[in-house]
C-alpha cells in the first residue's frame, strides 16, 4: 500500500504541487518573523552588552518613568561616597536626556527621527578605548560648543565649523551653537540605532538638563581586579541615595535591549497574523485539492478495496500523501522563510548600523515551520481521507460513482451555525460582562463558518446570476454551467477568497465610520480653524508642546476670533495610572469642543474639576466625588468633580488653567484659533507657523489636514489590512487555478468531444475564464456581504456607545474589491485555459 501510495503521488506531482503553495506562504511567515526576530534580538542584545562592556554597576534612578518634575539627581558627594566603598575602581557621572532636537540647516526644520533624539554631556578623557571616539575635530570646550555623531551631522546637513540650532526639552528653548566635532562609535560606526546625538560641555548639559551644575543622573563604576559584578552591587547597595537603585552592566544591557525586544514582539505577531490568513486560506484550498483528487480516483479506490485493502489502509493512502505534500511544504517554506528573514535583518542592520552576525534559525523556528506546515495539511485532508475509505468496492465496476448529495443537511447546519454566530456577535457587541470577547471571537468565526457552510446553496442563485451577466455565446454559457455543475467544489473554492474579503470588508466599513466621525465632528463640532499639535513620541507629561503665550502673539493676528491653549499629562488619579488629565480655560473650552453638559456645571474654579461621562463610568465617578490626583508638581491633589460632560472632541479630567502649575511643565500641549469668517485661513497658518518655529514638535494646519492627521491611524490599518487582502487573494486564486487544472483533468474526454464537434481553441479559453470569473466574483461577493454585515454591527454598537456619531459605508472601495477579484479571475484562468485548449483532441477523446 505504501509503494503504491507514494507512486500515485508521483504521477499527480503538478496537482499536488499547486496545493503546498498556501502552505509555503504560511510557513514562509512563521518561520521568517522567528528567525528574524531572534535574530536582531541577539544583535541588540550583543549592541547593549558592547555599550555597557566597561560598566560594572550603574547606579540609575530607582523609577525612571516617573511621572515627578525633578527626577533625583546625584551630587558630586555621592559620587564621591561611592568611589569610596572597597572594589569600586572609577566613578563616573552621566548627564543626559531625551528630547535635544537638532535643526537642519537647509531649510531650518527639525531633524526627524523615530529612534531616541539624544544629548549629552562629554569630557575628554584621552581614553582610547572608550565607547565615543572623535573622528574630526574636538570635543566642546565652551558652553556654547557641541560635538555630533557622523549620523546626526549628515542629517542636519552641518560639518565642523557650521552654526547649529537645538531644541532642549527641558528648558522648552532653542539656543545657537557652533559645531566643534564630529563623534563616531568603537569600530567606526556613525551610530547605534538610528539615534541622533548632541554632545555638550558637562557643565552646559548639566545646566540644560538639570537647571544646575554639579549633578548627575546617573553614575558609572568599574571594579578592582577580582570583583565580579554581582558582588560590586552588593558592596555600593549601602551607600546607594534614596530614590536610586544600583544594577550590573548586564542587568542594564537586558533592560536597555527589553525596549526593542518589545517592539520586535509586535513585528512577530504582525507576521504570524499574515500566517494565520495564509495557513486558514490553504486548508480550504488542501481540502477542496485533496476532495477533487478522491472523486477523480473513486474508482481507484474502489478497486484496491475489492482487492482488500481495509478502510484504514484506503484512508492512511490519502493521509501520507498529504503528509508527504505537508513536509514538503514546510521544508521550502522554512528556506524561503529564512531567506526572507535574511534580507529584512540586511535592512535593519544597514539602517541602524547595528552589529555583525549571522541569522539565528533556533530549533523553536524549525519546530514551529513543520509543525504548522503538516499539521494543517492533514487535518485539512482527513475529510476527503475519510471519505476515500468508504467508497464501495463495487464503485470499481461503474463509470459514475455517485451521484452529487443533497444540499439540504449541509444548508440547515449551515444556517444553524450562522445564527448561532450571530447571536453570540449580538451578546459581544452588547457589552455583556465576563463574555464580551469569547462572545464576539466566537460569533465572527461561527459566522464565517456558517457562510461557508451555506455558501453552495449560494451557488446557483448568485453564481448563476453573475454568470448570466457575462455569458454571451455558447462557450461563455458552457462556463456558466460548468461552475453551478459542482456548487460544493465550488463553494469552497470561493470560500478560500470570502475568508480575507470578510476580514477587509469589516475593517473597511468600521474605518470609513472612523473617518467619517472624525469629518463630521471637526466640521459640526469644533469651533476653530486651525489646530497646532503636538507630535511627541512619549505620553504627554508637560513638558512637551509650545509656550502657551505665542497664542497670545497669534491672537493678536488680523482675522483671529479667539485662542485656546490646551494642556495635556498622563497621571494617576485615584491610584488609577494613565488617566488623561488636562489643564484649559474651561469657560472658552466649552464652545471651542462643543461640551454638552450632562450634569452640574462647567466653569469649575480651583480645587475642582470636569470629566467626560465615559470616563466618569469607567473609573465609577459621580458628581460631587473627590478625585486624588498625583500631580509632578506638588503631590497629590484632590479635585470636586462639579461637571460631568459629554463631547467626541476631547475626554478626561479637565482641571482649571491655574493648575498647569503643578504639572511637569509650562507647555501647551496643543492650541486652537477660531478665526473670522472671512478670515484668510492659509495667511494666519503661516503666521502661526513662524511663531511656533522654535518647537519642533510643533505641526500647524487648518481643519482638513487636521482631519487627514487623525485619520493617518486608521488609514495604517487599512493599508494593513489590504496587504492582507492582496495576500488571501494570492493564495485563493491559486487555488482557483489549481480547482481549474483538477477540472481539466477529470473533464479531458469531454473537451476533447467539443473540440471535436467544433468548438475553436478560443472558445475553451473562454469558457475555463468565464468559470474562473465567477468562482472569483462569487467568492468576493459572499466576503463583501459578510464583511458589510459584520462591519456595521460593529460600528452601529460603536455608536451606540458613543464611539461614533456618523456609520458609514465605502461602496466604491467595496465595488473595487469585486472588480479587483473579477480581473484576478481573468488572470488566474490563463494558464488552466490555455492548457485546456492544447489537449490533442483523439488523446482526450480516449482518455480514461
Amino acid at each position: 500500500m505504501l509503494r503504491a501510495t507514494l507512486k500515485s503521488l508521483l504521477s499527480r506531482k503538478l496537482r499536488l504541487v499547486l496545493s503546498g503553495v498556501a502552505i509555503i506562504l504560511g510557513v514562509l511567515f512563521v518561520s521568517s518573523a522567528t528567525v528574524l526576530t531572534d535574530s536582531l534580538s541577539d544583535r541588540f542584545e550583543r549592541l547593549f552588552q558592547t555599550v555597557n562592556a566597561d560598566v560594572a554597576v550603574q547606579v540609575q534612578a530607582a523609577d525612571p518613568a516617573s511621572q515627578q518634575a525633578q527626577p533625583p539627581l546625584l551630587t558630586e558627594a555621592d559620587l564621591d561616597r561611592l568611589a569610596a566603598v572597597p572594589g569600586v575602581a572609577s566613578v563616573s557621572g552621566d548627564a543626559s536626556a531625551t528630547g535635544v532636537i537638532p535643526f537642519r540647516a537647509a531649510d531650518g526644520k527639525a531633524v526627524p527621527s523615530q529612534a531616541p533624539q539624544l544629548g549629552i554631556g562629554l569630557a575628554d578623557t584621552g581614553d582610547d578605548d572608550a565607547l565615543l571616539q572623535v573622528a574630526q575635530g574636538r570635543v566642546p570646550a565652551a558652553d556654547d560648543e557641541v560635538a555630533l555623531t557622523r549620523l546626526t551631522a549628515e542629517q542636519a546637513g552641518v560639518t565642523v565649523g557650521d552654526r547649529l540650532r537645538v531644541y532642549v526639552s527641558s528648558t522648552y528653548e532653542t539656543s545657537e551653537y557652533e559645531v566643534v566635532g564630529l563623534l563616531e562609535y568603537s569600530g567606526g560606526r556613525a551610530t547605534l540605532g538610528g539615534e541622533t546625538l548632541v554632545a555638550f560641555t558637562v557643565a552646559q548639559a548639566q545646566q540644560l538638563f538639570y537647571g544646575e551644575t554639579g549633578v548627575f543622573g546617573a553614575a558609572q563604576l568599574t571594579a578592582d581586579a577580582g570583583i565580579a559584578d554581582n558582588e560590586l552591587k552588593r558592596l555600593v547597595a549601602a551607600e546607594v541615595p534614596t530614590g536610586f537603585e544600583a544594577v550590573t552592566g548586564a542587568e542594564l544591557a537586558d533592560q536597555q535591549a527589553s525596549q526593542f525586544t518589545q517592539l520586535l514582539t509586535f513585528v512577530n505577531w504582525f507576521f504570524l497574523g499574515f500566517a494565520l490568513i495564509a495557513l486558514l486560506v490553504g486548508m480550504f484550498l488542501i481540502f477542496n485539492t485533496f476532495n477533487i483528487l478522491v472523486a477523480q480516483r473513486s474508482r481507484e479506490l474502489a478497486l484496491l478495496r475489492a482487492l482488500g485493502a481495509s478502510w484504514t489502509q484506503v484512508t492512511s493512502t490519502v493521509l501520507i500523501e498529504a503528509l508527504v505534500v505537508g513536509l514538503i511544504a514546510a521544508t521550502l517554506g522554512l528556506a524561503a522563510g529564512v531567506g526572507v528573514a535574511a534580507g529584512l535583518q540586511y535592512v535593519a542592520v544597514s539602517a541602524l548600523s547595528l552589529p555583525a552576525g549571522g541569522l539565528i534559525v533556533s530549533p523553536t523556528a524549525v519546530l514551529a515551520s513543520y509543525l504548522v506546515g503538516v499539521l494543517m495539511t492533514v487535518v485539512a485532508a482527513l475529510v476527503p481521507a475519510i471519505r476515500a475509505s468508504s467508497v464501495p468496492p463495487i464503485a470499481a465496476m461503474r463509470d459514475v460513482v455517485r451521484p452529487d448529495r443533497s444540499l439540504t443537511a449541509l444548508t440547515i447546519t449551515g444556517a444553524v451555525v450562522t445564527a448561532i454566530g450571530a447571536v453570540g456577535l449580538a451578546l459581544g457587541l452588547a457589552g455583556v460582562p465576563g463574555v464580551t470577547a469569547i462572545a464576539l471571537g466566537g460569533g465572527v468565526l461561527l459566522s464565517m463558518i456558517g457562510v461557508a457552510l451555506l455558501s453552495p446553496a449560494l451557488t446557483r442563485p448568485i453564481a448563476g446570476t453573475v454568470g448570466r451577466l457575462v455569458s454571451w455565446g455558447t462557450a461563455s454559457g458552457l462556463g456558466r454551467r460548468n461552475t453551478l455543475r459542482n456548487p460544493r467544489r465550488t463553494a469552497v473554492t470561493a470560500a478560500a477568497l470570502m475568508i480575507g474579503v470578510t476580514l477587509v470588508s469589516t475593517i473597511a466599513v468600521i474605518g470609513a465610520s472612523l473617518k467619517a466621525t472624525t469629518t463630521d465632528l471637526v466640521e459640526n463640532g469644533l469651533g476653530a480653524e486651525i489646530i497646532i499639535l503636538t507630535n511627541g513620541q512619549q505620553l504627554p507629561t508637560g513638558r512637551e508642546g509650545f509656550d502657551p503665550q505665542r497664542l497670545d502673539e497669534v491672537a493678536d493676528l488680523d482675522g483671529v476670533s479667539g485662542t485656546l491653549a490646551y494642556h495635556l499629562a498622563v497621571l494617576t488619579a485615584d491610584g488609577r495610572p494613565n488617566q488623561i488629565v488636562s489643564a484649559t480655560d474651561l469657560s472658552q473650552a466649552g464652545s471651542m469642543f462643543a461640551f454638552e453638559i450632562e450634569q452640574g456645571r462647567l466653569d469649575a474654579g480651583d480645587g475642582e474639576a470636569v470629566v467626560d461621562v465615559n470616563t466618569a463610568q469607567t473609573n465609577g465617578w459621580a458628581l460631587g466625588d473627590d478625585v486624588v490626583v498625583d500631580m509632578p508638581r506638588g503631590g497629590e491633589r484632590s479635585y470636586e468633580i462639579v461637571g460631568i460632560y459629554r463631547t467626541a472632541l476631547t475626554a478626561g479630567l479637565i482641571l482649571p488653567r491655574s493648575q498647569v502649575q503643578y504639572l511637569a511643565g509650562p507647555l501647551a500641549y496643543q492650541g486652537f484659533v477660531a478665526t473670522t469668517p472671512d478670515a484668510d485661513v492659509a495667511r494666519i497658518v503661516a503666521q502661526t507657523e513662524e511663531l511656533m518655529a522654535d518647537y519642533p514638535l510643533v505641526t500647524v494646519g487648518d481643519r482638513s489636514s487636521f482631519v487627514q492627521q487623525q485619520n493617518q491611524l486608521v488609514d495604517i490599518l487599512l493599508n494593513i489590512f489590504y496587504v492582507l487582502l492582496a495576500l488571501a487573494v494570492l493564495v485563493a486564486f491559486i487555488g482557483i487555478i489549481n480547482t481549474l487544472v483538477l477540472s481539466i483533468y477529470e473533464r479531458t474526454r469531454e473537451l476533447g468531444l467539443l473540440r471535436a464537434v467544433g468548438m475553436s481553441r478560443r472558445q475553451i479559453r473562454r469558457m475555463v475564464r468565464v468559470e474562473s470569473l465567477l468562482m472569483a466574483v462569487f467568492g468576493c461577493l459572499l466576503g463583501v456581504g459578510l464583511g458589510v454585515a459584520l462591519g456595521l454591527s460593529a460600528s452601529y454598537a460603536m455608536r451606540s456607545q458613543d464611539v461614533l456619531s456618523v456609520v458609514s459605508v465605502p461602496y466604491g472601495q467595496l465595488a473595487g474589491f469585486v472588480v479587483a477579484a473579477a480581473l484576478a479571475g481573468v488572470v488566474a484562468a490563463w494558464w488552466p485555459a490555455w492548457r485546456a485548449s492544447r489537449l490533442n483532441v483523439l488523446q482526450a477523446i480516449a482518455y480514461e
